[in-house]
């Protein structure tokens, strides 16, 4: 059969009822030409085969007559809803091509359950998308890729589940293997799933995927000729629930990740953490390369153990990143060279990769440097005045930052306090500060307070790590930038202190690493408005 052209961003429309399934088909179609109907989320997938003829004529009008539906109806055994036959399976696909479905879906395990010759039929009705794929782990990608090819189809779709970057390399080399064969260029999907997965979501087109997935963004298109039906308003929508983990929405992988536009020349950044997903340094930091008109993005990397790291970012490869919890520390036994603050820091939190040599640096000392220096009024090199006291909650990686960013303005008298005495006591021999028990910071005063914990950080924002009559300085300064006002400043102010929001820190610090990068001037007012923008998006999925 001849292969439709493709978009290459395909948005999945899920839905239990056949309203609901239509709903979201018709708001995807607002977005993209290609939409994957996935029947099998309906609770009764034979009765959401009637939304097919009309969406395939709002298809034609929306989008043109390039407009493509996907069907799927995914048995349970192999990852999907589907509780049917096998043979019922192929009775609902047949038929949704024969409403007007472009595509159909079917797994591999369902094809070689048929045989050969009701795949051909399957395949005679609709373009045949064959597919596996695994919801647990990477699986031996030619391996599997031998056996779908014992089917002829028109495209090939192979699917793991990453549970470290590596698997994602090993998906977009896949990618590249496969494009390099004769006949085969074109014909195959391949991208993780996961959170761990995203960055192959991001780059497999630039690697030769035939389209990725995406959800309906939340906010719909406004393209409708008639009014809004009576149940309806211009209101923002929540996006349909992703149809596999680690599913982005289109408006974050087409705009904030511009995956359509990547080739494999892009420069790759990105963010290296567990976890990483609160975190809105890709949208600064994509905005920012886009203004400056760079080649390159910037990926959540989720990395829970820093083995085999270094190997797979060198696949990518990645040109530089930054470093979150918990690996500010142990990124330094993967680099070649550091500076004077992460020497005295003992962390880093930016990594740029030059002639296969990894060079860090620590941002977040002048991150806390250049807020601290307004809030306090203080000019150019001027230092804190004598018998200035400060304390700080916590004792990992953004801790240690502080304590050179304090001393970097003279403050002689740092006390570092938490929960964990053993651990406090380990940090205040290894930089030379004084322990404070958690119990005793009520009854001490100091003039400035730096809680350096995750304890508030989104999406846990009622949390706090210190109780109320713990607030005892006349400025706090929270590192947390997510939300940028914590209950830990709302509870600092109630008591007469100056606040000092960790957005901020996080601004300063993100401009620094632009800067490394690129060797360009940060876009800052772009980037600080972005800031405001993504944080107000996540509290608005939260409430």
């Amino acid at each position: 059969m001849t292969k439709p052209l493709l978009p290459r961003i395909c948005i999945t429309a899920t839905g239990r009822t056949p309203a609901e399934l239509f709903d979201c088909a018709r708001r995807a179609l607002g977005y993209s030409r290609l939409v994957e109907l996935r029947l099998d989320w309906a609770t009764n997938p034979a009765e959401a085969l009637v939304t097919i003829p009309e969406l395939s004529r709002e298809a034609r009008r929306v989008a043109g007559k390039n407009s493509q539906l996907l069907a799927t109806c995914r048995r349970q055994a192999n990852g999907g809803r589907f509780r049917g036959t096998i043979s019922k399976q192929l009775e609902i696909l047949e038929q949704a091509a024969d409403l007007g479905c472009d595509l159909v879906d079917l797994e591999i395990e369902s094809a070689e359950a048929a045989g050969d010759e009701k795949v051909a039929r399957l395949r005679q009705a609709a373009a045949l998308v064959l597919s596996f794929h695994d919801f647990e782990r990477m699986p031996r990608l030619e391996s599997w890729a031998r056996r779908l090819r014992r089917f002829p189809a028109d495209y090939y779709k192979l699917v793991g589940t990453a549970t470290r970057q590596s698997d994602n390399s090993d998906a977009l080399d896949f990618l590249t293997k496969v494009n390099g064969r004769g006949g085969e260029a074109g014909r195959w999907i391949a991208f993780c799933m996961g959170d761990t997965g995203i960055p192959s979501r991001i780059l497999a087109v630039s690697r030769g995927s035939r389209f990725v997935y995406a959800s309906c963004p939340p906010t719909p298109r406004l393209w409708r000729t008639g009014p809004p039906e009576s149940n309806e308003t211009n209101s923002p929508r929540e996006p349909n629930e992703p149809a596999a983990p680690g599913q982005l929405d289109w408006e974050t992988l087409r705009n904030r990740y511009r995956a359509e536009k990547l080739t494999r020349r892009t420069s790759l950044y990105g963010l290296v953490g567990c976890p990483v997903r609160h975190s809105i340094g890709a949208a600064i930091h994509n905005a920012a390369f886009q203004a400056r008109g760079l080649d390159a993005v910037y990926l959540p990397l989720l990395v829970s153990d820093l083995k085999g790291f270094r190997k797979a970012a060198e696949r990518y490869p990645l040109a530089g990143f930054s470093v979150t919890i918990p690996h500010k520390q142990g990124i330094l036994r993967l680099v070649d060279k550091t500076d004077r603050t992460v020497r005295a820091a003992g962390a880093a939190n930016t990594v740029r990769a030059r002639r296969n040599r990894w060079e860090a640096i620590n941002t977040d000392v002048e991150g806390i440097v250049a807020p601290l220096r307004k809030a306090l009024r203080l000019r150019a090199r001027e230092p804190l005045p004598a018998g200035f006291r400060a304390v700080i909650v916590g004792n990992g990686g953004a801790a240690r930052a502080a304590v050179v960013a304090l001393r970097e303005l003279r403050c002689r008298a740092i006390s570092i306090t938490g929960r964990n005495p053993s651990k406090v006591a380990r940090f205040t021999r290894e930089l030379g500060c004084q322990a404070l028990s958690f119990e005793r910071l009520e009854r001490e005063r100091f003039d400035l307070l730096v809680h350096s914990t995750p304890v508030g950080m989104w999406p846990h924002t009622g949390e706090c790590a210190l109780r109320p009559e713990q607030i005892n300085a006349r400025v706090v300064f929270d590192l947390i930038y997510n939300p940028p006002e914590t209950r830990l400043l709302e509870l600092a102010r109630a008591r007469g202190c100056r606040t000092i929001s960790g957005l901020d820190m996080f601004l300063a610090q993100a401009a620094r690493q632009f800067g490394y990068w690129t060797g360009l001037e940060p876009p800052i007012r772009l980037m600080k408005r972005v800031a405001l923008e993504e944080l107000g998006r996540l509290t608005q999925r939260v409430t």
